[in-house]
């Protein structure tokens, strides 16, 4: 007979023969010593806080959603535009105020190279920066360049609560989206690559009906614990024509 099975068989007779004294109306002595019994009652009445166990339980810390009003500055690329006009309905709905700028053609570097986004926080003052950007660098192999570009983003940004609403891919990337979540981490990062939503003549821009549909599903991010900071993000049910919007060219410089 195996050895370990020896051992389990003689560990039960032991806890046999234990369990039945106890039970057992008589006692015994050994070298004129009463054998002590195995008070069962008592293990059985203990209560629970007396029970010396490791304490197992997994504490997931939930995200409160922030109901406070936030004074949004969205900025990015010619994407931010058509969002834009959804945000603004959302923001009504919430009570938050909404300041958009767009800058066509822009990229990483124009955020970062420039002081346009120091010149519209200090400008704005915003409790909440939102940037949208990456289609006009999608396909980029230099991502060195785009980790330069996002830390020095991130230095203007500050201890803001911020958000990246990454770029919806019309074909695969080299890498780019995967290096911004790198950069600001997957809880800040509303990842577009997979949306399915209706896009203009150029296949790549969304329509209104398109934008609509993709914020939608960004507000709903936004207001999940699944965000590093959600906030109040309800559905509007009216629409009214977006305000506080700032387009710039691609002629532009920045400020």
């Amino acid at each position: 007979m195996n050895s370990q099975i020896k051992s389990l068989l003689i560990l039960l007779n032991v806890c046999i023969v234990i369990v039945t004294y106890a039970i057992s109306p008589i006692d015994l002595t050994l070298a004129s010593q009463p054998v002590r019994k195995l008070d069962l009652a008592a293990i059985t009445q203990m209560p629970a806080d007396t029970v010396a166990l490791p304490d197992t339980t997994v504490v997931i810390d939930k995200r409160e959603v922030d109901t406070i009003p936030q004074r949004f500055l969205f900025v990015g690329d010619s994407m931010v535009e058509p969002i834009a006009h959804h945000f603004w309905n959302y923001a009504q709905a919430n009570g938050h105020q909404l300041y958009t700028v767009t800058w066509y053609s822009s990229t990483s570097y124009s955020w970062s190279g420039t002081k346009t986004l120091d010149h519209f926080i200090q400008e704005v003052k915003p409790t909440y920066v939102v940037l949208c950007m990456g289609s006009n660098e999608l396909f980029t192999k230099d991502m060195n360049r785009v980790s330069k570009n996002m830390t020095m983003i991130k230095e203007k940004i500050g201890s803001l609560p911020y958000i990246f609403i990454g770029p919806p891919n019309w074909k695969p990337d080299h890498g780019y989206n995967d290096q911004i979540i790198k950069e600001v981490g997957a809880d800040r990062f509303f990842d577009s690559r997979e949306m399915q939503m209706e896009r203009g003549r150029d296949h790549i821009h969304p329509t209104m009906k398109g934008a609509e549909v993709w914020m939608n599903q960004i507000a709903q991010w936004m207001n999940s614990d699944m965000c590093q900071h959600p906030v109040q993000m309800n559905q509007p049910t009216e629409k009214s024509f977006i305000q506080n919007l700032t387009v710039m060219q691609s002629k532009d410089k920045g400020y």
